[in-house]
């Protein structure tokens, strides 16, 4: 099971990688280690279905 997961960031556009523990689902911010922007993560599904939502935190969505 992978618990890493390719992004982009909504702002800098900078590709990163992100760990997400097998047992995190639902919504919670983390910041860009480029840009430093805050991120909202949103985690759906469990185990080999699990994917990630990346979408600007900063009030503009």
């Amino acid at each position: 099971m992978d618990d890493e997961f390719s992004v982009n960031c909504p702002y800098c556009g900078e590709q990163t990688q992100i760990y997400v523990e097998p047992d995190v689902t639902g919504t919670f911010v983390q910041d860009c280690e480029v840009c430093c922007n805050p991120w909202r993560v949103r985690v759906v599904g469990r185990g080999q279905s699990r994917s990630v939502d990346i979408a600007r935190a900063d009030g503009s969505e």
